[in-house]
């Protein structure tokens, strides 16, 4: 059990559900007068899946808006979540197209965030490197590329959210608009996110406890690599403050 919180980011458009999502499987709780959330809301508790422990902090954020980027709070909350964040939910209103357009331009500003963060932090890192010796040079290297090819290489903790099923009507009038996309849909984030897609209700409590299985399934994979992020900055600090240690 790693001792740091894994941290799971709630994120999507305006009135999709999330924090219905959240509230509902947390507390049994749920509200059928929408309000707008605002500003992010921080929740912490824990899984146990039968063999492991996890203690978590849920971030239900505000939606993130483009033309809106002077709020700094909204800014910063944005920028924590998208570099720290250790899993993502995805969340969209199955009914409303442009709500999963919307969780696809996230994932890219994810993506592209995260790799550029990454990219810059190690040209930084081996700047320094260029002014130590040949030796310490080599160790820190073994040290921090090898961590970055991994991160590099995995894909992004992702589970896609598909909320509001309750809303799919029998009416063929509405058919192409739901259901047929929805296959597409789970087939895109399949190919695209290398993702599963969760459908459910936060209204009728319906397949959330199957969501937060998912979340358990992949909280063994990202506790591990925390865990692992962990001992690499710890062992980065050694070798910073070993540079200044002298034997007296």
């Amino acid at each position: 059990m790693c001792d740091r919180p894994i941290q799971i980011a709630v994120i999507g458009d305006k009135a999709v559900g999330k924090t219905s999502i959240v509230r509902q499987w947390l507390y049994n709780d749920y509200s059928s007068l929408y309000s707008t959330t605002r500003l992010a809301t921080y929740h912490f508790t824990s899984l146990f899946n039968g063999q492991r422990l996890f203690h978590i902090r849920i971030i239900d954020t505000p939606r993130f808006d483009d033309t809106n980027n002077t709020d700094p709070q909204q800014e910063w909350v944005r920028m924590y979540c998208f570099r720290r964040a250790h899993l993502f939910l995805l969340v969209f209103d199955i009914n409303r197209e442009e709500t999963f357009s919307y969780i696809k331009n996230i994932y890219r500003e994810i993506i592209r965030i995260r790799y550029n963060n990454n990219n810059n932090f190690y040209s930084q890192q081996q700047q320094q490197q260029q002014h130590q010796q040949q030796q310490q040079t080599e160790q820190l290297t073994d040290i921090i590329i090898n961590g970055d090819d991994e991160q590099l290489t995995n894909h992004l903790p992702v589970i896609v959210v598909a909320n509001k099923v309750d809303f799919i009507s029998t009416d063929l009038r509405f058919a192409n608009i739901t259901i047929t996309n929805s296959r597409d849909i789970q087939q895109y984030v399949k190919k695209n996110f290398k993702a599963n897609t969760i459908l459910c209700s936060a209204k009728y409590h319906w397949h959330l406890v199957l969501l937060f299985k998912e979340v358990c399934r992949m909280l063994e994979t990202v506790e591990d690599t925390v865990a692992k992020q962990a001992a690499q900055q710890a062992r980065r600090r050694l070798q910073q403050h070993g540079k200044h240690c002298h034997v007296m």
